[in-house]
């Protein structure tokens, strides 16, 4: 990220942490037509000292206010329309190993290697919902242009993989669409275990350290995070909601999401979104109530 808004994030920092929030998450490349640049052979540009200083300076504003930011590096939005022509290369990196390799060479072993202990730094999360972008994952596939599941799980084990290899302390997650595409229970199938992810890319580092779920309202009570616990779906790993509204659902009243999510054994939450669809202050006021409620284990995080 060239030349961000420094003064913009300081303030999102500041209210974040007022309200009792201690991790936010931040969109990179989103749909990649800002960074990381493509060459004449569709392969990723490397990364200019411009973009590691962009991003150092976002990491240092959170941790001056007390925040720290899990990276968000694509999203579905790499497959829409609104990624323009970009698109192509984008679905190359998914779909082709050298492509593929390109970008991890080229720009993201480089970034996390020049991020590698930066105060303010959380994780990094693969992808914004993937399944958005793909054919065959049930009630899935919203994206103008699609591949399969493969590719987005190999890609997911490749680019975990490069982040765990050029900084073995960072963390790393993915941001599952739902629990249908995250959990084994009920019919559904966890793409993102340990083994799914070694099977279809090859690379035993390659996994994540804590998953990442969403859920709204309109993906059916089925996939709630308010009306199930965390343990109903049976993962290995820590489960942090996040994205959601901070909105009276299922029942739960609006000031008691943050609370009964972590309540239920969920290991965060993060209301989408501090700038569209609800924006701030609609997720302060539960915020503030989950810091009351439990202000030791909140207050010690990160």
């Amino acid at each position: 990220m060239p030349n961000p808004k420094t003064a913009t994030f300081q303030t999102m920092f500041q209210n974040v942490h007022a309200a009792g929030g201690r991790v936010m998450r931040w969109w990179f490349h989103a749909n990649g037509t800002v960074t990381p640049g493509y060459d004449a052979q569709g392969l990723a540009q490397p990364l200019p000292a411009s973009h590691v200083a962009g991003v150092k300076s976002i990491l240092a504003a959170a941790n001056a206010a007390g925040i720290a930011v899990n990276i968000s590096l694509w999203s579905f939005d790499m497959l829409q329309a609104s990624a323009g022509a970009t698109w192509t290369n984008n679905a190359a990196l998914l779909q082709n190993d050298t492509n593929r390799q390109a970008y991890i060479d080229r720009y993201l072993t480089p970034l996390v290697t020049a991020l590698e202990g930066t105060p303010g730094l959380y994780s990094y999360e693969i992808f914004n919902e993937p399944e958005g972008m793909v054919s065959d994952v049930k009630n899935a596939g919203w994206a103008t242009h699609k591949v399969v599941e493969a590719n987005i799980q190999r890609s997911v084990n490749w680019l975990a993989a490069a982040i765990h290899t050029a900084d073995p302390t960072a963390l790393v997650t993915n941001a599952a669409w739902t629990f249908q595409a995250c959990a084994n229970v009920t019919g559904d199938t966890n793409y993102y275990s340990d083994a799914a992810l070694r099977a279809a890319g090859g690379k035993q580092n390659g996994t994540l350290d804590y998953y990442e779920v969403h859920y709204y309202a309109a993906n059916g009570t089925g996939n709630s995070c308010f009306t199930h616990p965390a343990s109903f779906w049976k993962l290995d790993k820590p489960v942090v909601m996040g994205e959601f509204f901070a909105a009276t659902t299922d029942g739960v009243a609006q000031n008691s999401t943050y609370t009964s999510l972590l309540s239920n054994g969920y290991n965060g939450a993060w209301a989408w979104s501090y700038t569209t669809d609800m924006p701030w202050p609609s997720m302060q006021a539960p915020m503030q109530a989950a810091f009351n409620a439990n202000s030791a284990e909140v207050g010690s995080c990160p």
